[in-house]
């Protein structure tokens, strides 16, 4: 009986440290939370230029990121040889696609906020017929490096 009220002792306990760990995390994020939000807040009602000028500078920084990471990565890539170069070609296809998707995404939505199902219906598949177009001419520019030794399938 002894042992019986340790292990379900144990067992209370250990339950109990899981709820307060879980209590603590939430607590935790709420906080921090809290803590970038406010001041975002508080700067965008009172200050509102200012706080667009940082918004538009942290996006423009994290665009600068994004694209000097790229290029670094797109270096290391044509040293390894077992890995297809890239061509500007190929990248101002992805850069298009992401643009038609985008500004056909915001058309559908505006038409079809509007309620001119009339347009939106044709659009919406000429969108997506574009957007295919798109993917297979991109995917046709894929230069495919083939390996010098073939593959052993145990045949021979």
């Amino acid at each position: 009986m002894n042992g019986g009220l340790r292990g379900s002792l144990a067992a209370t306990g250990e339950a109990l440290r899981k709820i307060g760990f879980f209590l603590i995390l939430v607590a935790g994020s709420a906080a921090l939370g809290f803590l970038i939000a406010w001041p975002l807040w508080l700067l965008a009602t009172t200050q509102r230029k200012a706080y667009t000028l940082l918004v538009l500078a942290l996006a423009a920084a994290g665009i600068v990121f994004v694209a000097v990471r790229s290029i670094l990565r797109a270096r290391r890539t044509r040293r390894d040889p077992g890995r297809p170069m890239r061509s500007a070609l190929r990248a101002l296809l992805a850069v298009l696609i992401a643009l038609v998707a985008v500004s056909g995404l915001y058309a559908l939505l505006v038409l079809c906020v509007r309620g001119i199902w009339i347009f939106a219906v044709p659009g919406a598949l000429l969108w997506i017929g574009i957007l295919w177009l798109l993917g297979r001419a991109r995917g046709a520019l894929n230069p495919r490096k083939h390996r010098r030794i073939s593959a052993e399938n145990g045949i021979e």
